[in-house]
């Protein structure tokens, strides 16, 4: 499969969707200020601080970046602002609590293809997953399914194996250094999922 060396540009495209600290994604515009932040039209209160995640697709390919919210500058139009990394693409500005862990997970692509691994990386925002590639049958076919379903910016589901059961989680792709080696980003987080991820964190 083609990479893209592509720049990001959310304010490119028609509509982006954002999730601000691990919430409810919601459909947005993106314009780009001149001090370099972004402006999202969306209405409500948005803590300063909070992680933004942004995604957006961009002549065809999907595109993640997440950011942080910051003030609105003096006189600016009503909106959320917030700020990301020059080098947008490698963006990790994740500000809740991150622990080292080994937990068992399955990856559930769009096709339904299932893969065992292990979280080893764990946030209340994403997880970095190690996909178990010794499966005795795991064959061509499924390998490129893998290829293909964690391209960046595609949709995923970890079933992450918490202490107290099993608990589902909407991710996007964010990127993989390796094949089987991916780093997710969680999206649409239930109240209380969000909550058992907490409590779990605060065990190790």
């Amino acid at each position: 499969m083609a990479k893209t060396t592509e720049e990001p540009q959310p304010w490119t495209a028609p509509t982006a969707s954002a999730s601000l600290g691990g919430g409810p994604a919601r459909a947005c515009r993106v314009t780009r200020e001149s001090d370099g932040t972004l402006r999202l039209s969306l209405t409500g209160f948005a803590m300063i601080g909070v992680d933004v995640a942004l995604l957006w697709t961009q002549n065809g390919t999907g595109f993640s970046i997440v950011g942080t919210v910051v003030p609105p500058p003096a006189g600016a139009m009503p909106g959320v602002y917030m700020r990301v990394d020059t080098t947008v693409g490698a963006v990790d500005r994740r500000r809740s609590r991150r622990v080292s862990v080994q937990v068992p997970v399955v990856l559930i692509l769009p096709s339904g293809q299932m893969f065992p691994g292990l979280a080893i990386d764990l946030s209340l925002g994403g997880a970095r997953v190690i996909v178990d590639l010794d499966v005795d049958d795991l064959g061509e076919e499924a390998l490129i399914d893998l290829v293909d379903g964690l391209a960046p910016g595609e949709s995923v589901t970890l079933e992450v194996l918490l202490p107290d059961g099993p608990a589902d989680l909407e991710c996007h792709v964010r990127g993989s250094d390796e094949l089987g080696d991916v780093r997710l980003l969680f999206v649409d987080v239930a109240a209380e999922v969000r909550e058992r991820l907490d409590a779990f964190q605060r065990t190790q």
